[in-house]
């Protein structure tokens, strides 16, 4: 490939919403700027402690098939094994060639080493430099980012930061499931801290002791705002609904106020998170998702409670449930697939 043909690919690759250029049209892109089926395809995984979801997508981030299986126990190399069979066969159902992956990880990831750390949901990964480790696993350039971050960059993309204002403003992904976790992305531009924890609010001193050992092992905020949590709050305040999981119990059609209880107290924990990120980070939007922050009536009480909290005459951050609902994440590692891709041209 010519050098210039290079630099065009590379700079057509980076940009959110290209324009179609003449110069890239013959080969690689239709009349309307997007690229063809022939130009390749992206390769994204999600690995979350509970779940791992994987798509092959064009290199507009058009999905061509998805994955998703359960996390395997063993952990480690075990989960790398799930990642590489998740592309060789969503590689061959597409039809397809990969032109470069994205990996997200629920953990903080060192943006020298590539060092996971953090990840308590996830056994034996930590400590590993996780780019080298999926650049060998996966044979193509491969982009490495925390799993929230990347949900931030998925949103951006594709989702609610896609006008102008948020993408100047920047947006902040709260992640509200089996944890709780941030990302927050000004268009392509992630976030990450020295130590690549930025976005860690488990780890708020809010809701509970922050010397006790539970929120010394997990975070003050997660230990009262998991789903294990919270369930464990349902069951000691005298909830008798089944279920092993929030959604569980929340799928009884009889009126529970002690699981009415626990999701207010849900709601003024999230709040005062909020408010915590606004008033340090001050982004244009709050997008929520994940398996408990995508329910619309509890972003509901959280607005409330905002509403209440906000000073007079200052305004409310704005909120909102993620459009990309659960594909954010993995859509997110699409977007870091292809700047990776960009980024080898370019090299």
């Amino acid at each position: 490939m010519p050098p210039a043909l290079r630099d065009l690919l590379a700079k057509h690759l980076r940009a959110s919403h290209p324009a179609p250029d003449r110069a890239l049209v013959e080969g690689w892109l239709d009349a309307s700027g997007r690229f063809l089926p022939a130009a390749g395809g992206l390769f994204g995984a999600d690995i979350g402690g509970t779940k791992v979801q994987s798509v092959v997508t064009d290199l507009n981030g058009t999905v061509l098939g998805e994955l998703r299986s359960e996390t395997p126990v063993a952990g480690g190399d075990a989960v790398l094994s799930l990642v590489a069979a998740h592309k060789a066969q969503l590689t061959a159902q597409a039809g397809v060639r990969i032109m470069a992956a994205g990996i997200g990880l629920p953990g903080a990831l060192h943006p020298q080493t590539g060092h996971l750390e953090r990840a308590p949901n996830l056994a034996g990964l930590t400590g590993r430099d996780m780019r080298a480790v999926f650049a060998e696993l996966l044979g193509v350039p491969v982009a490495v980012e925390n799993d929230v971050n990347l949900a931030a960059l998925g949103e951006t993309w594709l989702g609610h930061g896609a006008t102008r204002e948020t993408r100047r403003g920047g947006l902040a992904f709260v992640a509200l499931g089996t944890g709780i976790g941030m990302g927050v992305a000004w268009g392509d531009r992630v976030l990450r801290g020295a130590l690549g924890a930025a976005g860690e609010i488990a780890a708020l001193t809010i809701g509970a002791d922050p010397f006790a050992a539970s929120s010394l092992a997990s975070g003050a905020l997660e230990s009262v705002v998991s789903g294990a949590a919270l369930v464990a709050d349902y069951r000691a305040s005298g909830g008798r609904h089944p279920g092993q999981t929030l959604r569980d119990i929340a799928k009884n059609p009889q009126a529970d106020p002690v699981l009415d209880a626990v999701m207010d107290r849900l709601a003024k924990h999230v709040a005062l998170a909020v408010l915590s990120v606004d008033a340090v980070v001050n982004p244009a939007l709050f997008v929520f998702g994940g398996g408990i922050g995508s329910r619309a009536a509890l972003l509901d009480r959280v607005r409330g409670y905002i509403d209440r909290l906000v000073p007079e005459g200052m305004p409310a951050p704005e909120c909102h449930v993620s459009i990309l609902g659960n594909r954010a994440g993995v859509l997110g590692a699409i977007r870091a697939a292809r700047l990776a891709y960009a980024d080898w041209l370019f090299a």
